[in-house]
């Protein structure tokens, strides 16, 4: 009687099969980096893009009006009518309809309607994603008033209603950069292109629009950054002042800070901090004025330069050129940036 021969069926052994698992780890490992930095360069250049589209609506804002938008800020605390550069330039967004129904009358986050049919309060809440960088990694992320018992709210939390702004004007080069940074006097004139409360236009940058700053990052605000996308604590304890793009206060003066961005003034000018922790020193006895409320920021913004994307920012510039400033600018070459008429020699080349 003859015996079938014994069929032997092929397959992997266990190590064939780790050995297949392994080198299938080391290409994902080799490819997630490539993959992220793909990711990466394409939230770079839609970055690059809302800014070149916001210095484009500028000029036509020029254009139109012979004047640049600037914020109107009464000084100090007040409840006078508060409202940002970025409000005015609502209808070059497609967003007129939001700028017919905004009451300049009251301020941004009055939580009544007293002029129109609805208050200000629910307007500013709006999305804006020509205002977000894509590479920012907090998503719904809203900003509240410094002066909130102003409104009648009863904490800063709760008057959180401003959608961000991640693009603003530098308003000036703060004094304290040339003292202690530095270490030289100031010059005469030390004010950005977009100073508030001034009657600003084309004919006042006198360095040359493709030389001046007209918009800078400021990534990832209310909540505090410092280097290498590391947040610091969490809202409403720790946050910068600004964020919000309906507010005066979003926009700040260069100050510079410490490398690791924890010290203001310093001689780093991008990346090392989006802002200066407004609440670090504590609040007054009532619990409400932040010890923080005098010089040098008063109730101004306390942001910095700072975008997420790696080795520096994407800068927008008077003439609607984008320019990606790496991290390590000098903060001297940094500051002859921002001022708008300060007859210096400007040694950087673009990339």
């Amino acid at each position: 009687m003859n015996s079938s021969p014994t069929t032997r069926r092929s397959g992997f052994t266990l190590v064939e099969l780790l050995v297949v698992i392994a080198i299938i780890g080391v290409l994902v490992a080799l490819l997630l980096p490539a993959i992220q930095a793909a990711r990466e360069a394409a939230r770079r250049s839609s970055c690059n893009n809302n800014l070149r589209n916001l210095g484009l609506a500028v000029l036509n804002f020029h254009d139109s009006h012979r004047k640049l938008p600037v914020s109107n800020r009464v000084a100090g605390v007040t409840n006078a009518p508060r409202y940002a550069w970025a409000t005015l330039m609502l209808p070059y967004f497609e967003e007129q309809n939001v700028y017919d129904q905004y009451d300049f009358k009251v301020n941004w986050d009055k939580p009544t309607a007293v002029n129109k049919a609805f208050p200000n309060f629910k307007w500013v809440g709006t999305r804006l994603p020509v205002f977000e960088c894509p590479s920012v990694p907090e998503d719904g992320r809203l900003d509240g008033d410094l002066q909130y018992w102003s409104q009648g709210f009863t904490d800063w939390k709760s008057s959180q209603c401003a959608a961000p702004t991640d693009y603003v004007p530098i308003t000036q080069v703060e004094a304290r950069v040339y003292t202690q940074v530095l270490n030289q006097t100031p010059p005469q004139d030390v004010t950005g292109m977009l100073l508030r409360n001034t009657d600003a236009s084309l004919r006042h940058v006198t360095d040359g629009t493709s030389n001046t700053i007209l918009l800078a990052e400021s990534a990832g605000r209310p909540y505090v950054y410092r280097a290498g996308g590391v947040k610091i604590g969490d809202l409403p304890t720790n946050r910068v002042n600004g964020g919000g793009w309906c507010r005066p206060a979003s926009e700040f003066g260069l100050d510079g800070a410490s490398y690791d961005g924890a010290t203001f003034p310093g001689p780093c000018a991008v990346n090392c901090t989006n802002g200066e922790d407004y609440l670090k020193g504590g609040t007054d006895d009532k619990g409400i004025v932040p010890l923080t409320f005098g010089p040098p920021y008063g109730t101004n913004g306390t942001g910095e330069t700072y975008a997420f994307h790696p080795g520096g920012a994407n800068i927008l510039f008077g003439d609607a050129s984008v320019h990606f400033i790496e991290e390590n600018i000098e903060m001297l070459v940094y500051s002859q940036m921002v001022t708008r008429k300060g007859q210096e020699v400007l040694n950087y080349v673009f990339e």
